[in-house]
């Protein structure tokens, strides 16, 4: 049965900011089959979902992530980004395994629902197991196999990850850092990349420690050593970005690469703030993650919205500094750019997948609404999420879990965080 949200006040999050206002989106298998004035759709034999004039936006896009690390939840916190891997490397190493994988993806998955996320670029280990295990749960996850420059828990060496790639090819190509990977090693991972076409994502000047460690080792900077690899351009994902010079912020705008934005870790970890209002402004696409849950502590990508926008006022002196819409954009259709699905989800249109959220009409933080965009970016949280569509299946229905068992998944967290 196709399912007709009635009474909506429908923000597209297209590239004129287009509001409709008592409209009504009629989701038909995967997809949006019509949106338009709730009087003239026909929703003969739908079900019916009444908005009650509540907001219905474009799903979020976690732009960077490590989404198991909901296992680590707060185990590391007030340290920096060095303290905290000091930390997490060891237990990653001496407790996880495929079940760990599916009970920590199991809950990211859970929390990222309720706040309003169906899909998320990925950077963890046993991706076949998170996919496998997201796609079941009915979230998209865009991921690979990781590469770093010492033994991981799921990859004895870079030669097994490279045979294995070779022996079953993936979509993406995901290093972890220039500060723990040689450039031969990273030379290694630009030409399998460049064999199968893939697209690429990895950490880069996150820290200004990262940086001066990386000149130290190579005579460059990050964002160098990425340039000289190959590892630049329109399929490529830098998570962070904070530390970069005028030049590398136009660098990154001319080769069309995008950065993942993620306001929440890096202040959290005091890695310092990314340049998001230059490199916009340079050509690069920048959309928004919310890192691990291990060093944000949280899949709000609500709050991620929020203090993007404020860091760039306050940081700019500058209160019109990358306004609601812009911030909006990069958390839906900007991250879909960036992920290489723009042409399918991040906006509410005809024939995109039925990615989206309805936001709870009742809610006294989103009344009244003077401003849709300004209401989701400011004023909207992951309390006020009510209905999530993944791909047209309704995973969050009347603010409740529809795919989930998160009882069980819980109490397999529980169980794990004792052995930490």
């Amino acid at each position: 049965m196709n399912t007709a949200i009635i009474n909506a006040t429908v923000v597209t999050g297209d590239e004129d900011n287009t509001v409709l206002f008592g409209a009504t989106i009629v989701i038909s298998g995967n997809s949006i089959d019509a949106i338009g004035p709730t009087a003239s759709v026909n929703t003969d034999g739908c079900d019916i979902v009444d908005a009650r004039g509540g907001i219905v936006h474009p799903a979020l896009i976690n732009a960077h992530s490590h989404l198991a690390m909901t296992l680590f939840r707060g185990v590391a916190d007030d340290r920096n980004l060095e303290a905290f891997l000091a930390r997490i490397f060891p237990l990653e190493a001496a407790l996880l395994d495929e079940s760990a994988i599916r009970t920590g993806i199991s809950l990211a998955i859970a929390e990222s629902f309720l706040a309003g996320s169906v899909r998320a670029l990925d950077m963890y280990f046993w991706p076949e197991v998170a996919v496998e295990t997201a796609a079941s749960l009915g979230f998209s996850l865009n991921t690979g196999p990781t590469f770093i420059g010492f033994p991981s828990p799921d990859t004895a060496s870079i030669a097994v990850g490279l045979e294995r790639f070779e022996a079953s090819p993936w979509e993406w190509v995901v290093a972890h850092g220039t500060y723990t990977m040689t450039e031969e090693e990273l030379g290694l991972v630009a030409d399998l990349r460049q064999r199968h076409e893939a697209r690429f994502t990895i950490h880069a000047a996150e820290t200004e420690a990262e940086v001066q460690d990386v000149v130290e080792k190579t005579g460059k900077r990050p964002i160098g050593v990425l340039h000289d690899a190959g590892l630049l351009g329109l399929t490529s994902v830098l998570a962070h970005g904070v530390w970069l010079t005028n030049d590398e912020v136009a660098l990154l705008g001319a080769t069309r690469t995008a950065v993942a934005h993620c306001p929440l870790s890096n202040m959290k970890l005091a890695s310092g703030f990314c340049r998001v209002t230059d490199l916009l402004a340079a050509g690069a696409t920048v959309a928004l993650g919310t890192d691990g849950p291990a060093s944000s502590n949280d899949l709000d990508l609500y709050q991620a919205m929020r203090m993007a926008a404020l860091m760039a006022k306050v940081n700019s002196g500058d209160a019109t500094a990358l306004p609601a819409s812009e911030v909006l954009a990069m958390a839906t259709r900007h991250g879909a750019a960036a992920l290489g699905v723009g042409d399918s989800t991040g906006v509410l249109k005809v024939g995109f997948d039925a990615d989206l959220v309805v936001l709870d009409a009742s809610s006294p933080a989103l009344n009244p609404v003077h401003d849709p965009v300004s209401a989701i970016v400011y004023a909207a949280s992951r309390a006020d999420v009510v209905e999530v569509w993944s791909r047209g299946r309704r995973v969050v229905e009347r603010g409740q879990l529809a795919t989930i068992d998160l009882a069980a998944v819980i109490e397999a967290a529980k169980v794990f965080a004792a052995r930490c």
